[in-house]
Order: C-alpha cells, then structure tokens, then sequence
C-alpha cells in the first residue's frame, strides 16, 4: 500500500482537525507559529507531544495558515515542512491542493517535492487534480520524487509506468516500474502491443510471462481473438487456449507473483495451471480474472441469468463476483456487481473485460468505466482472510529508502 514515513503517520493521527473549510483562517499569532513548526520538528513523540497535540486542535482553523506558511518556506527545516506538506493532504483546507502543487513544481529540495507527492494521496486533496499532479511529477528530474511517484500510481497508469521504462537510466528505478507493470497487469491493466497486433506481459529475466497472438483483429474496436501462451526460458511456449477474447489489451489471464500458476479463462470457464507440476483444475464459470493483491487467491465475474436490460442505448449485466484459493479450495461468491455496455466503447462489450482492481482509502476494488458503483474486494490485511500467507512482499519505496 501507499505509506508514509512511520513519522509522518504518526503526525497524522496526532494533528488531524476539522474538515473542508469555505473561509480563510483567522492569523495565527507568532507564538503558536513557533508551537507548532517546533512540534512538528519533533524527533520523537514523547507524552508531551501528546499533550501539545489537543492544545492545537482546539486552536482549529488557525492551524492551516500555519501549515501552508511552513510549507512554503524553503528556507525551514525539512522535517517540519515534510510533516506540515503531509498535514495539508489531510486536513482539506481549500487552497491545500494549489499549495501542495507548487511545491511539487517549484521547490528546489527533491526531498520536499518527494514529500509534495505522497501529500498529494491525502484525503483532504484526493481527486483528479491530484492524480493529474502526481503523473506529470513521472517526468521529475530527481530519482527520489521519480521513486516516490511510482509509489504512487495505480493499476490505470500502468501505461505511464511503461513510458517511464521507455527512457528511465536509473536501475533501481527502472526495476521498480517493471515489478509494478508486472502488478498492474495481474491487476487488469493492459499488456504491452507487439508489432504483429498480439500483446505480451511483464517479466523479470528468466521467468514466464503471458504471449497473446491475435488471430482476429478489430482495430477500431480495439478487441482481438487469438491464442494464449505462456513463454518459458529459453523461448519455449506452453499453450493454454484458442479464441480467447482480448478487450483494451487486457488479457483474462494472470501469472501469479509468488508461485508459478497460471489463470485464465477460456470458453468462458476459469482454469487454474500450476506449471510446475503440471496440475490443472477449473474454477467453473466465470470471466475476466485478476489476482486479489497480496494474496495466493483469484477474483473473477460470472453473469447472473436472466438480469440483462436495455438501459440508455446500451445493456445493463449484473455479475456475481466469486474468488478461489489459487492452489486448493472451493470457490466463494462475493457479492453482485452491475455493468453497462456502450454500443461505442470496444464494439458492445461488457465493461468488465477491461476492468481493473485499483486501490482506495478503504482497501481494494473493482471498478472501470461502465461499472456502476466500485465493488469492494476482501481486505488482504485482515487476519481472517483465508487468501492471506503472511506479510506482503515490498514492492514500493517508502520513506525509509528515500
């Protein structure tokens, strides 16, 4: 997940205050400037820096001024302008979002501009002006804020991360955005075009990744029918179905991360392979596949009979969500979710083909345009969960390795 400095977080829950504000701040007088840029400077929370934490609270709206004073000032201390940088992405005082964005563009300390972008996921300023904020920050001169950004990006910019690869010299970087595509793509994003119209996924050196060869191609439509491969060292090719429907790019296929499983779906059918030992099973009916992050467990939809309506000139489906362990276990159904196909997005087909599992506040979901209402998937991180098999792998930087 997204994180912030175990500093940052811990000032966070310690400072945040009142909401959306539509008037400006009282000023703040000179004393509680210097209480709270020494509070914020704090090394280490001790119980008097709890104690000092209510007394700023009450102070309310006149907290904000302060913060967006201490931002700005380049000539502050790092920590202080880091952690008031953070407190401005949480709180969502108005201007927070033109301040954290001028700092981003202009400040010369990366490691402010490093701290501008992780601010920019706080939900005081989330949104589209935002996320479009933290993209163009993808072009960032300095390693650090490039580091950072990738963190921040999600399954719908994998594309991006694919330009970053494109002309990105730095190797730890550039190993980084390749693990992330590698995500994003068992996530729902699409897959890299070849030249002969067929789509091929992400690999580190040596393992599999997943080949698609277009037999059928609707260009304007952007779908294609084709073979489903799974290229090996060496170049060998296991085959794995004929006439799988390929929508946007995005495969109804995935390579697990941690185990060499394969899931994919054909006649619409979910198959599981384990390429190492050669064992196959089904999942049963089902479309479009993804791997549930951070988990052994895969997530797919099965159209419930019967529901289809006609719904402002497309069609409304309504799809069972069901998800399975990817070695042994029954498969369990999740909830519902609705789609609604456009007769000119990808020639009428169902929005789910190229739906994608992103990130929220809350957790994990399935969502993408035509997709009603965003289906909250299982938290990986609850104890409970049958798919979780300890700690996530770290694939993110976070402020340790800044």
């Amino acid at each position: 997940m997204r994180l912030l400095s175990c500093y940052s977080a811990v000032l966070l829950g310690l400072l945040t205050g009142c909401g959306l504000r539509a008037h400006p701040p009282r000023p703040a007088s000179l004393a509680f400037n210097d209480e709270v840029r020494k509070v914020l400077g704090t090394e280490q929370p001790s119980p008097r820096f709890y104690r000092e934490r209510e007394r700023l609270e009450r102070m309310g709206v006149e907290l904000d001024a302060v913060l967006v004073t201490l931002a700005e000032d380049e000539d502050g201390d790092l920590a202080v302008r880091r952690n008031a940088l953070a407190l401005l992405g949480e709180r969502g005082y108005p201007i927070a979002l033109g301040v954290i964005r001028r700092v981003l563009l202009r400040d010369p300390d990366e490691r402010v501009r490093a701290a501008a972008v992780t601010a920019l996921h706080g939900p005081g300023v989330a949104g589209s002006e935002a996320r479009n904020a933290i993209r163009a920050a993808v072009g960032d001169p300095s390693r650090q804020v490039r580091l950072v950004v990738l963190q921040a990006l999600d399954t719908e910019d994998v594309g991006l991360m694919r330009s970053l690869l494109a002309w990105e010299t730095d190797p730890q970087v550039s190993a980084i955005a390749r693990e992330l595509v590698g995500l994003a793509e068992t996530r729902g994003g699409p897959l890299a075009a070849r030249r002969d119209g067929g789509y091929e996924g992400m690999s580190r050196a040596g393992e599999p990744r997943l080949v698609f060869h277009a037999a059928v191609r609707d260009s304007v439509a952007d779908v294609a029918s084709g073979a489903l491969l799974i290229e090996t060292s060496g170049s060998k090719f296991v085959p794995l179905a004929q006439n799988v429907e390929v929508v946007a790019g995005v495969l109804p296929a995935f390579l697990a991360t941690d185990r060499p499983i394969a899931v994919w779906e054909a006649g619409r059918v979910i198959h599981v392979l384990d390429l190492k030992t050669g064992e196959s099973r089904s999942l049963g009916p089902g479309v479009a596949p993804r791997l549930l992050p951070f988990t052994e467990r895969a997530v797919w939809v099965r159209e419930v009979p019967g529901k289809r309506r006609a719904v402002n000139g497309g069609t409304e489906i309504v799809y069972e969500v069901w998800s399975a362990p990817l070695t042994e276990g029954e498969p369990s159904r999740l909830g519902e979710l609705r789609a609604t196909t456009n007769p000119e997005r990808h020639g009428n087909a169902s929005p789910v083909r190229w739906m994608v599992i992103g990130e929220t506040p809350e957790g994990f979901v399935l969502r993408g345009p035509g997709i009603a209402t965003p289906f909250a998937l299982p938290n990986p991180f609850a104890g409970s969960h049958p798919g979780r098999s300890g700690a996530p792998r770290r694939l993110k930087p976070t402020g340790d390795d800044l």
